[in-house]
């Protein structure tokens, strides 16, 4: 259900261009940073407020590892669980799991949404090279985000390395091809409407 959630909110928010999108992926990058890193420093138990939203937790219960019945005083849907895989039988019983927060898949989501835009914008009917590479450096910044908490043992902000691998993967194939300017403008040199154009183009054909 969350899942649905997220792709609903990347669908019903088409940006215009790359340059709106890494203003606020930078501006949530330095968020997520400062609310899981610094906010321990000001809160009485030690938890960042950031995990405290995630899971509801009333203690400081490091959320890697809370078992399947850890059962906080409020629950608050803003997240997926995600499972580790377990090596011992016994820990099958009481399983501990990664979360990620719904914030972390939609605003990579609109870079690679916009990616995707861009694509069929731009060369349409070609390989959507934006698309896929955007997905892939989703996939790795996720990946070091979960090998960086078994690492550390501690809450990790995944914009940290989300924000990183996404856009710096598609700046690195705009300047490969030349398109920096066209990417972060959102004009390809083609006079296409945005999904959002619809009811102006309406208009003005009345």
């Amino acid at each position: 259900m969350g899942i649905c959630v997220c792709l609903n909110i990347i669908k019903s928010v088409p940006l215009p261009n790359l340059k709106i999108i890494a203003i606020i992926m930078v501006m949530l990058f330095v968020y997520d940073i400062f609310f899981v890193f610094i906010t321990p420093y000001f809160t009485k138990d030690g938890m960042s407020i950031m995990e405290k939203v995630a899971t509801g937790a009333s203690s400081n219960k490091p959320v890697f590892d809370a078992p399947q019945d850890y059962s906080p005083s409020e629950q608050i849907p803003l997240s997926v669980k995600i499972p580790y895989l377990q090596k011992c039988d016994i820990k099958v019983c009481a399983p501990i799991y990664g979360m990620i927060g719904f914030g972390d898949i939609v605003i990579p989501g609109l870079l690679t949404a916009y990616c995707a835009y861009f694509d069929t914008l731009a060369h349409p009917g070609e390989t959507k090279w934006y698309y896929i590479i955007s997905c892939i450096a989703y996939a790795v910044g996720l990946a070091l985000t979960y090998v960086a908490l078994m690492a550390m043992e501690i809450a990790q902000p995944a914009l940290l390395y989300l924000v990183p691998c996404t856009l710096s993967a598609v700046f690195a194939t705009a300047l490969k091809r030349g398109e920096i300017r066209a990417i972060w403008t959102g004009r390809a040199g083609i006079a296409a409407p945005r999904p959002f154009d619809n009811e102006t183009g309406s208009a003005e054909e009345d």
